[in-house]
């Protein structure tokens, strides 16, 4: 695979990570993140059928699954809680100075259209969105009209010079070809008009730890952007900085942290920008935070082979990507799986894992007084820590720090 920015096809390893999947899943199992030789870019490498899957992913296991959590509160796509809000309110700091009423706005990758509200409320009127998942787009009654289905790697599907501002909220990192996306903006983007990327910022992975190698176990995040890397992607299809704002925002729990980057800019011709040792930091960072993730790995295949010799019945509550981490590369699919738990009623009638059924809680009171149970919906910990105590759960309980 080609780096997406510069386009050189030299890239050096820096981490395969066994992340897990649910049986016959779409998303791809393991994660090879790479740094490209030339500008420093960190990425994920896939192979076309991976590319193209992770396409079908989304409207398919995705949002279905987003979509009938229980969890009202955490900010995930699809949802409009109170962590959602606050990210919305900084957004809109950011690029409030670069806003007026009669602009024609487009949000790209608008899920159910959250974003289109807040700015309908702000008195915003010439508003349209674009999501790649139908599933999203038929949820929304309001903006169900507005949203039109189609593929940001691929194109935009508005005329030229048809908008004013162009808003592509964690939505760049997902994409496999950004250079694609920043040459769609510039050509339906008027004169003066603006674009705006918001992404997790990389260079602060490290930062706010809240579980293993988290933002690669994200895996339909397949870039990984600091500000100088944004920058010089822009650069290279006609964009210069206008501005950038650095903040953080809660995503599940106050605790779970997005470090968040979003950069304004403006399309001006002859920009581009020179590589230069600056676009060679990123990798510094990134190398700090898998040296210190690694190290959390090796403690949990540790404690996972002790538990699998001794063939004690393990339970697991909280079945998402940090389950099919731990599941996958720490050895917890050697153990004696005796139930595993959600409360999302999708991931109960449509999901398995190693053939084994996701229940509901009350499995729970079949449990041996020997059984231990693994917390793995790390954002919920407290809450269903108190909740097994409150159950009578009577064995032992496995929290991650």
């Amino acid at each position: 695979m080609k780096c997406p920015i510069c386009k050189t096809d030299k890239s050096r390893p820096l981490l395969n990570l066994d992340c897990g999947s649910l049986d016959n899943s779409l998303i791809y199992k393991t994660a090879k993140i790479v740094t490209c030789k030339k500008c420093g870019h960190i990425y994920n490498s896939l192979s076309l059928k991976e590319i193209l899957d992770l396409k079908k992913y989304y409207d398919q296991e995705s949002a279905p699954t987003n979509l009938g959590s229980p969890d009202k509160v955490g900010d995930k796509t699809g949802n409009t809680g109170p962590f959602t809000m606050q990210r919305y309110n900084k957004l809109y700091t950011s690029i409030s100075p670069y806003l007026n009423t009669k602009m024609k706005i487009l949000d790209c990758g608008c899920a159910t259209g959250g974003f289109l509200d807040y700015l309908s409320g702000k008195g915003f009127k010439k508003l349209n969105g674009f999501e790649i998942s139908k599933t999203y787009r038929n949820q929304s009654k309001k903006w169900k009209e507005k949203i039109k289905i189609g593929d940001m790697d691929l194109a935009v599907p508005f005329p030229h010079k048809s908008l004013d501002f162009l808003v592509a909220d964690q939505v760049i990192e997902h994409l496999y070809n950004p250079r694609k996306a920043f040459k769609e903006a510039a050509r339906v983007l008027s004169d003066g008009g603006y674009l705006c990327v918001s992404v997790p910022d990389a260079s602060r992975y490290i930062k706010n730890y809240f579980f293993d190698f988290y933002w690669f176990i994200l895996r339909e995040h397949i870039e990984h952007f600091d500000i100088e890397h944004l920058k010089l992607l822009a650069s290279l299809e006609g964009f210069e900085l206008v501005s950038f704002t650095r903040y953080e925002t809660p995503m599940m729990t106050s605790k779970m942290i997005l470090p968040v980057l979003t950069a304004v800019f403006r399309f001006s011709s002859n920009t581009e920008l020179k590589i230069n040792k600056k676009h060679f930091l990123l990798k510094k960072e990134i190398s700090k935070y898998i040296k210190r993730d690694t190290k959390k790995l090796k403690n949990k295949k540790k404690l996972f082979e002790h538990l699998a010799k001794k063939r004690l019945p393990i339970y697991a509550w909280g079945i998402g990507r940090e389950f099919l981490y731990i599941y996958e590369a720490t050895g917890l699919k050697r153990c004696k799986i005796a139930g595993l738990v959600d409360l999302n009623p999708y991931k109960q009638k449509h999901v398995l894992i190693g053939k084994n059924k996701i229940e509901d809680k009350f499995v729970l009171t079949k449990a041996e007084n020997n059984s231990q149970i693994i917390i793995s919906a790390i954002a919920h910990k407290k809450t269903i820590t108190a909740e097994l105590k409150k159950m009578g759960y009577r064995g032992k309980i496995i929290n991650f720090k």
